[in-house]
């Protein structure tokens, strides 16, 4: 870019949070630390051969953020997947695929409410989501927050 900004840029898109970094974006720990609280899903295009290092950046990401991290790379390398913050290891990857021959296109959903209800009120025992990051709560952007849903 023309100018080199500080902080990653939020998009609002209706009611949807986001931000987009590309792969090398990734690796800086303070461009991941200024979104947290502040996005429902982090975008990451990627044309990268590495997919250890990114398998763990995206891994600690969707942790550390505690936001759906929405991973595309080259099909050539593989590894394009949608990461959830959630406390079940094998939810974890809504979707998840390692290239192949041929370019296709795949779509998942994520469910942003459940996950803005569950970081407004902080609690785990019996949640789907892992509990969020210390200090989250003195993050999160007031307009991402949700009246949880009452337990029926």
């Amino acid at each position: 870019p023309a100018t080199q900004w500080t902080q990653p840029p939020v998009v609002q898109h209706g009611d949807f949070r986001f931000a987009m970094m590309i792969c090398s974006e990734l690796t800086n720990i303070r461009y991941r630390a200024d979104l947290r609280g502040k996005v429902d899903a982090l975008f990451v295009p990627e044309w990268n051969p590495d997919t250890d290092t990114f398998n763990a950046l995206v891994e600690s990401a969707a942790l550390d953020i505690h936001a759906y991290i929405i991973q595309c790379n080259n099909r050539l390398y593989g590894d394009s997947r949608i990461r959830a913050p959630y406390k079940e290891r094998y939810q974890r990857d809504l979707m998840r695929v390692k290239g192949g021959n041929h370019d296709y296109c795949i779509t998942g959903e994520i469910d942003i409410t459940a996950l803005r209800q569950f970081q407004s009120s902080h609690r785990s025992p019996g949640k789907p989501f892992k509990p969020v990051p210390d200090g989250f709560a003195l993050d999160m952007a007031y307009s991402r927050k949700e009246s949880p849903k009452g337990d029926s």
